[in-house]
């Protein structure tokens, strides 16, 4: 193999080895999260804890099987290995392309129907305001429109922070309502979300040439050896 195919194979092998390691240790976070978890016998309350934790698991076991079969395939030179690991990251790349499109494409409508869910979260603070109190506290935020909607009613705490005792209109004054809060929040972060998106789908890419390369070459090694 010419120092080309050299490069190629090594550069590809580090390149998986590092998705190795970040495949095990998100299967590792994944379990020590559902250890943590403890029993739960409430039916909603085990599927909504265990789903992110589970999520994280399927996720590494995944990005380890991907990144172990590149390893194989670049370190034993293995054309069939490092074939079906150039599939597999063209199939992603096309997958992460057509995200990308997407988010661009119905960017309103997907901000619509957020918009909606709030609106949903809203409506339904009277017999379950657990949603209501996340979105106030993640968000930094404080009724649907702003601290006015809770006119007649008392001002929860999750509209002055998540250390907070009591919660006057005054303070809350401060803090805009969720549905800004979360349009500024998609308006400041979609550029970051598309090109993060156009630059993992770079890496596939990327990734994938360097695997053809590496396959053609090591069957190309293969037939000068049969003469």
């Amino acid at each position: 193999m010419d120092c080309g195919g050299v490069f190629v194979k090594y550069v590809l092998f580090i390149f998986n080895i590092l998705f190795v390691i970040c495949g095990i240790l998100l299967i590792i976070f994944g379990s020590i999260m559902l250890s943590s978890i403890g029993d739960i016998k409430d039916v909603v309350s085990t599927y909504e804890s265990h789903s992110v934790p589970i999520a994280v698991l399927v996720l590494g076991c995944i990005i380890f099987v991907i990144s172990f079969l590149g390893c194989c395939g670049a370190i034993r030179e293995n054309s069939c290995c490092t074939m079906t690991y150039s599939v597999i990251m063209f199939l992603l790349f096309l997958c992460q392309l057509a995200l990308v499109i997407i988010i661009w494409v119905k960017r309103q409508d997907i901000l619509n129907a957020m918009n909606y869910s709030i609106k949903t979260i809203w409506d339904q603070r009277q017999s379950d305001r657990s949603l209501m109190d996340g979105l106030e506290l993640s968000l930094k935020c404080c009724g649907y429109n702003g601290p006015t909607d809770y006119t007649g009613e008392s001002v929860p705490k999750s509209c002055c922070g998540a250390s907070a005792t009591n919660c006057s209109i005054v303070e809350a004054l401060l803090r805009p309502g969720c549905l800004k809060a979360f349009d500024r929040v998609w308006t400041k972060n979609f550029d970051i979300i598309r090109y993060a998106g156009l630059g993992v789908a770079g890496i596939e890419l990327v990734a994938f040439i360097f695997a053809c390369c590496l396959a053609n070459q090591v069957r190309n090694n293969a037939r000068r050896s049969n003469f």
